[in-house]
């Protein structure tokens, strides 16, 4: 197993973690709070290293003005279970413009995916990440496996987001998609 597991170890992400594991200890208002929160962060966790600007600079007469601006070659889509994890995405979404978000029941079996909209003809290069809140079976494998075989994305066009997943599923994950990124705040 190669996978790239990145355990995303800073102290504030990993006491949001930690009363997100242990709802009794906090108020369902911190609770909810310390959810959006962390969503927050692990996605500019995950976006700060796949993420360009370009700088654009204007002329003035008396000074040079500068602009940061995305690259228009990217574009951006979060796959998720709206049902568990909307409040955990909503505050990125503010931040990442023209990000679309699309709904994947991970609760079941994933039989009828194809209302998947990912634009693979597109001529933006097109990065995917995949929300998952607690990987703990082999639906996010069969989900990858639809992306890659029926969609043709390319696995370094994916990455993965999760609060907690299990080792077990992690190394079947590896063994079929070894150059995958999971971000993650444990492993059980």
């Amino acid at each position: 197993m190669q996978l790239n597991i990145y355990i995303v170890s800073h102290p504030i992400i990993q006491q949001l973690s930690s009363q997100i594991m242990n709802p009794t200890l906090v108020s369902q208002n911190m609770y909810n709070e310390s959810y959006k929160q962390l969503g927050l962060l692990m996605i500019y966790e995950v976006m700060r290293k796949w993420m360009f600007i370009q700088n654009i600079y204007i002329k003035q007469i008396d000074h040079i003005q500068t602009f940061c601006i995305l690259k228009r070659k990217e574009s951006y889509i979060i796959l998720t279970d709206l049902v568990d994890s909307y409040n955990f995405v909503t505050d990125a979404l503010n931040l990442i413009p023209g990000v679309e978000l699309n709904h994947i029941n991970f609760r079941q079996k994933l039989d009828n995916i194809n209302n998947c909209t990912i634009n693979t003809n597109n001529k933006k290069q097109q990065k995917i990440i995949i929300v998952n809140l607690h990987i703990n079976n082999d639906i996010l494998i069969n989900f990858l496996d639809y992306l890659t075989k029926e969609k043709h994305v390319q696995i370094n066009q994916i990455k993965i987001i999760c609060i907690t997943c299990k080792h077990q599923i992690l190394e079947k994950i590896g063994n079929k998609y070894p150059d995958l990124n999971i971000y993650t705040t444990k492993i059980l």
